[in-house]
């Protein structure tokens, strides 16, 4: 008898050591209390999750514990006052979060008689799902921009975004001389729109239905303008279409002709155009039948006419007949709170073109809305496309960016402008609230960080935010 009972003793050791390695090696933490709640027994994993070793918690009621927060709310006092299952989200003096399910255990009697508490730690898989959630939201915001370009048909030829005060002061102006024929002269640096300009003055005009134009003056060899302009009959120089043709201004006949870089127009053909606007009629090269046109004229220029006029380049008869209202157009620098509506609108065409499904990390909006864009309007569009192009990932990030701007719209984006004419530009704009002044004064925060940090993650650690909340808020219309 004796050698059996060593045997079995033998095999409840082992097993004992066998469950004892079990407990200790848990990855979870598993928490044993009697039936006053007193701790009894406990893993290693306790360590991670308050901070203390296991000896300090042996002997200490879960009453007290939970009291002093060491873990609250507590699953144990739960099934202690319950005595059935529970599962419940815990969180510890560490700043940890357990998925905790705690269990009652009775005796023969009916009595409970131990808890029993299993821990796993979800602390990541929280902060996951809290910085998906805010990404949602940033995407959805995002989201919610694009639609409302689409709903104001911002997406579509013959539309504009115009949240600036400088860029709704030129709409202003435009729709007010948009139903009568008088001429408009668009000025403005290269890349500022002003064919997007002068086709949404046609769209709004009462010409809408008729022909819009487009003629790049330097774009057509001089000796070829006229025929173009004019149209020619049949014979009127060798290789003539027997048939004759009509001209553009023919071909805008009761619609709107649009004259880009008419500073480029030859003198001889600047009297002849002279003679179209002034008596709305002209003739076909090599023709004896005067035709009447009814044409609207815009034009657009980024060169000074006024001195050209004072150098005998262009005739000041037709300058002054062309310009009969100026408009300039700003530079997108003056007009920055655009800039993120046109990224969206640009990467919206950029992905429709091309059938891409691309979109811009914050780092690289963070890039785009600092630089200072010397090119203007068609400088983004084209790195942008380019960028869409050349990038390999969904998701384009900075380092596809570097070689793409221009060091000089960095130089002049960050000319510094001392805190009391900052201050004094601030207050001086009567139609500045509290809620715009401190507005203008964030992105001024965000803009020397930006610049100072080089990125947008550095920035929302440097303030103590999230970087969502940087990327919603930086430059925010």
């Amino acid at each position: 008898m004796m050698p059996e009972i060593d045997q079995i003793l033998k095999e409840l050791l082992e097993k004992n050591q066998e469950l004892e390695m079990v407990f200790q090696s848990s990855h979870d933490e598993i928490f044993v209390t009697d039936e006053t709640g007193t701790c009894i027994r406990v893993n290693p994993s306790c360590e991670r999750h308050y901070g203390l070793q296991g000896i300090e918690l042996l002997g200490r009621n879960v009453f007290e514990m939970e009291e002093k927060k060491i873990f609250y709310p507590s699953a144990t006092v739960m099934v202690l006052r319950e005595k059935k299952p529970v599962t419940m989200i815990q969180s510890t003096s560490t700043g940890r979060r357990l998925h905790v399910t705690a269990n009652p255990v009775f005796d023969e009697s009916g009595n409970l008689f131990r808890v029993v508490s299993n821990s796993l730690d979800i602390t990541e898989i929280l902060t996951l799902k809290k910085q998906v959630e805010e990404m949602e939201k940033v995407i959805k915001e995002y989201n919610g921009q694009l639609e409302r370009l689409r709903q104001s048909h911002f997406g579509r030829k013959g539309a504009l975004i115009a949240k600036s005060k400088a860029m709704k002061r030129v709409l202003q102006l435009l729709e007010r001389v948009s139903q009568v024929n008088t001429s408009v002269m668009l000025l403005g640096e290269s890349g500022v729109g002003k064919s997007e300009v002068a086709f949404w003055l046609h769209n709004i005009s009462n010409r809408k239905e008729k022909a819009f134009i487009e003629v790049n003056c330097g774009a057509i060899p001089a000796s070829l303008f006229e025929s173009e302009l004019f149209g020619y009959e049949a014979g009127a120089f060798s290789g003539a279409l027997s048939s004759g043709r009509a001209g553009l201004l023919e071909s805008a006949n009761e619609g709107t002709l649009f004259l880009d870089e008419v500073g480029e127009l030859p003198l001889e053909l600047q009297t002849k155009l002279l003679q179209v606007i002034q008596n709305q009629s002209f003739m076909r090269v090599g023709g004896r039948e005067l035709k009447k046109v009814d044409v609207r004229f815009i034009t657009a220029t980024n060169q000074d006419l006024e001195k050209m006029v004072s150098e005998g380049t262009f005739r000041k008869d037709l300058y002054y007949r062309l310009n009969v209202v100026p408009v300039k157009i700003p530079a997108l620098h003056e007009r920055t709170e655009d800039l993120i509506e046109l990224i969206f609108l640009f990467m919206e065409r950029i992905n429709e073109k091309y059938h891409f499904q691309k979109t811009l990390s914050p780092s690289v909006l963070d890039k785009l809305l600092a630089y200072h864009w010397p090119g203007n309007v068609r400088e983004l569009e084209n790195v942008l496309e380019r960028i869409a192009i050349t990038s390999d990932c969904s998701e384009i990030y900075t380092d596809s960016l570097f070689d793409n701007l221009r060091s000089e719209g960095y130089h002049q984006s960050e000319q510094m402008v001392s805190k009391e004419d900052f201050l004094k530009r601030l207050v001086s704009d009567p139609e500045n609230t509290l809620d715009k002044m401190l507005f203008q004064v964030e992105q001024e925060i965000f803009a020397h960080f930006s610049k100072e940090l080089g990125s947008m993650r550095k920035v929302a650690q440097r303030l103590g935010v999230s970087q969502s909340t940087i990327s919603r808020r930086y430059k925010k219309a």
